[in-house]
């Protein structure tokens, strides 16, 4: 067994027993606690006698209260399948100041998915906090490597963060739109493609957003534009429930969506026509509904409902999405988050993400399905994040690669 699949093994994401625990969130993002377990946004509304009783954050101080986590089924919230789930009590404080208003909590007690509880605090992967200086001792002796050069790199990669960070909150205004009433079902014809049908036709339409280049120093395109739409709205599309998890299982999905459009002669198996020709590879890949279900008009003899969410995604928190209404905090969280991880994929590949996500060079993945043929199931890690969480990504070796 390969070293790193040793350590993935190892390594855990989450914790559930009793003790210290950590937010492990993107900084900046306030998660529910209720006062009951099993809750969320969307079914603590139907419960007469449910309410959140409080927003923590990953500055928040938290313990553990219950010895062993409480198993719920509870209805995912955009599809509507009922999902194992474990909820523990915790006691938790925080304070923040939000545009001059405190915000806080002393020592108070309630219910939250233990999928976003980390033994460990764990830095989030668009952290852009800096490192505190330090005097640094010299020593001819030592073979170490100096703190100072230690600093320099954390802080490289704190203002690679942020260029990223600002990039996707630029390209909100390009992306994401809704193309769709989400009151009524979708009837448009699709002929063989719905971001073709659906989105295309709008996208093309607008400008391009100014000032924003990739690493090689050249202005975004068209098919840029176009390539990360298609990417951020099939990872919400079918990723959405997976992000609580850890942002390394969507990144998952979006490295293999682009080993998949740098697959030398393979278009065919993973690029389906028809495809419109303004479209990338990466676009083309990300939008063949037999390789992404989530752009399927029908799955079987009934309409696919994911569809919507990829149609409509909570990319506007002043406009409706794909639920009817305006999106809710976590919705817009978890939009702006597969916007990082696309504007890093598609502007970023050699500077960023390829690098982020070395371990990944595998051209398949399924979610839950335990067997993909014949080939053998791997574990690879994105900055010590195991990926290991069937539910949401299985990744598969062919047998012909090493």
């Amino acid at each position: 067994m390969k070293l790193w699949i040793v350590i993935a093994v190892l390594l855990s994401a989450s914790v559930s027993r009793a003790g210290k625990a950590f937010l492990n969130t993107e900084d900046g993002r306030i998660i529910s606690v209720f006062n009951s377990p099993g809750m969320n946004w969307k079914n603590c509304k139907l419960k007469r006698d449910c309410e959140a009783v409080g927003w923590p954050d990953n500055s928040a101080e938290i313990e553990i209260l219950s010895s062993s986590p409480k198993k719920e089924k509870v209805e995912d919230p955009r599809t509507g399948e009922l999902k194992d789930e474990e909820y523990v009590l915790i006691e938790f404080s925080y304070k923040r100041v939000v545009d001059g208003v405190t915000y806080s909590k002393e020592r108070a007690k309630g219910w939250i998915d233990a999928a976003y509880l980390s033994e460990k605090k764990q830095k989030g992967f668009y952290t852009q906090s800096q490192p505190a200086p330090q005097k640094e001792v010299c020593d001819s002796k030592t073979k170490k490597t100096p703190q100072f050069l230690k600093d320099l790199e954390v802080v490289s990669t704190a203002i690679g963060n942020k260029n990223i960070t600002e990039i996707a909150e630029a390209l909100k205004e390009f992306t994401g739109q809704c193309v769709i009433d989400p009151n009524k079902s979708l009837s448009k014809s699709t002929n063989g493609n719905s971001y073709d049908a659906y989105v295309l036709p709008k996208l093309l339409k607008q400008r391009l957003p100014r000032n924003i280049k990739n690493e090689n120093g050249k202005t975004i395109t068209t098919q840029d534009l176009i390539n990360i739409d298609a990417l951020a709205r099939t990872l919400y599309g079918e990723m959405a429930g997976c992000f609580k998890h850890g942002l390394q299982y969507p990144m998952a999905v979006a490295r293999i969506a682009h080993n998949r459009a740098q697959a030398r002669g393979r278009d065919k198996e993973f690029i389906r026509a028809p495809h419109r020709a303004e479209k990338g590879s990466l676009a083309k890949v990300v939008t063949s509904d037999s390789q992404f279900n989530v752009w399927m008009t029908n799955h079987g003899s009934k309409p696919n409902n994911s569809l919507k969410l990829a149609l409509c995604p909570p990319s506007n928190k002043s406009k409706p999405s794909w639920q009817g209404h305006l999106p809710r905090q976590e919705e817009l969280d978890i939009w702006e988050d597969a916007l990082r991880i696309v504007t890093e994929a598609v502007l970023f590949p050699k500077r960023n993400f390829e690098k982020r996500t070395a371990q990944i060079q595998q051209l398949h993945y399924t979610s839950g399905m335990g067997s993909f043929y014949n080939m053998k199931q791997v574990n690879p890690l994105i900055e010590n994040r195991k990926i290991s969480r069937n539910s949401c990504v299985e990744i598969w070796q062919e047998n012909n690669k090493s």
